[in-house]
């Protein structure tokens, strides 16, 4: 993997990690009830984004790189 492809996986899985981390934040300022509300709407894509910055990070350990 060349330099720069590694460059913008890095700055995906960074700017990933500061959307969740924020909407998590964001999130624990809630009434628990209107919380969980929003989990459960938008639990399915924060999990989605998870599993992709998960992905991104494994193509960075990846030794085939």
């Amino acid at each position: 993997m060349d330099a720069k492809v590694r460059q913008e996986i890095e700055t995906a899985i960074q700017a990933l990690d500061e959307a969740l981390g924020g909407l998590i934040n964001f999130t624990m300022t809630l009434r628990p009830t209107l919380r969980n509300e929003i989990m459960q709407i938008c639990g399915h894509h924060l999990e989605k984004a998870r599993q992709a910055r998960d992905r991104l990070e494994a193509l960075l350990q990846d030794p085939g790189s």
